[in-house]
């Protein structure tokens, strides 16, 4: 006799990234970082996509196409002890980013749109939408995926980053005054190939480039001490356990 009593329990997945990418958005120079990653679900589900470069969050409410909830993240500072260029601009302090997602599938299981809304707390208390789409390719252990990107800032968030105030100039030397409004801040791509070890272990492999547009463009600490092309890539790893409640 077959007992169909569903199974209970989640399976809780724990991971975390190392990363190589700009020191700060819009620098010229890199360095590293590590970026917790932390997701479950219910014992006898399968494991969902989520891309390397995802907030982590928490859905509200689930259907096999669409999802929506909550996300929060991580944001490096920018400090003007990182490079000599940065003398006399201001620190920006790291941030945490707090908001809403929501994601849907217009081919099941292949293709994922995503947006993602944060309001920024500590280091800038401006407003940051992430859009993206990710083609999802499974081939055995292997999972890929690659898709387009998109960021936008508002104007609170723009000036904190990419803005220079007229005593910043005259104290730096080299980078004029700058106040951008809201508005577009890069285009890029990201990729990510994921190998999945065992039931318990995985890996996963992952790039991005982004290119600095508009508002984040002009900005002298991007045009005259730094860079329009970003590029960060990253190696991370995740294990999954039972949890019986």
């Amino acid at each position: 006799m077959t007992d169909a009593t569903p199974a209970k329990g989640w399976i809780v997945t724990l991971g975390g990234s190392f990363q190589m990418g700009p020191k700060y958005e819009g620098a010229n120079a890199v360095g590293p970082s590590f970026m917790p990653s932390l997701s479950w679900r219910r014992v006898g589900e399968p494991a969902g996509f989520s891309a390397p470069d995802d907030s982590l969050d928490f859905a509200i409410y689930e259907t096999d196409r669409f999802s929506f909830g909550v996300a929060g993240g991580w944001k490096t500072g920018r400090y003007s002890s990182s490079s000599v260029k940065l003398f006399g601009m201001r620190d920006v302090p790291w941030a945490i980013e707090a908001g809403i997602f929501a994601e849907y599938w217009p081919i099941l299981d292949r293709l994922r749109t995503r947006i993602e809304i944060r309001q920024g707390f500590n280091g800038h208390q401006g407003i940051v939408a992430d859009l993206s789409a990710d083609w999802v390719e499974r081939m055995g252990r292997f999972t890929l995926s690659a898709g387009p990107r998109l960021s936008l800032g508002s104007a609170s968030y723009m000036r904190t980053n990419f803005g220079v105030t007229v005593p910043e100039s005259l104290i730096n030397g080299f980078i004029a005054p700058y106040r951008p409004s809201g508005g577009a801040k890069s285009l890029g791509v990201a990729a990510a190939l994921e190998y999945t070890w065992s039931e318990q272990w995985s890996t996963t492999l992952f790039a991005r480039y982004d290119r600095m547009i508009d508002q984040a463009a002009r900005s002298p600490l991007v045009s005259t001490i730094g860079q329009r092309d970003q590029f960060t890539v990253g190696l991370g790893a995740s294990y999954s356990f039972r949890m019986d409640l």
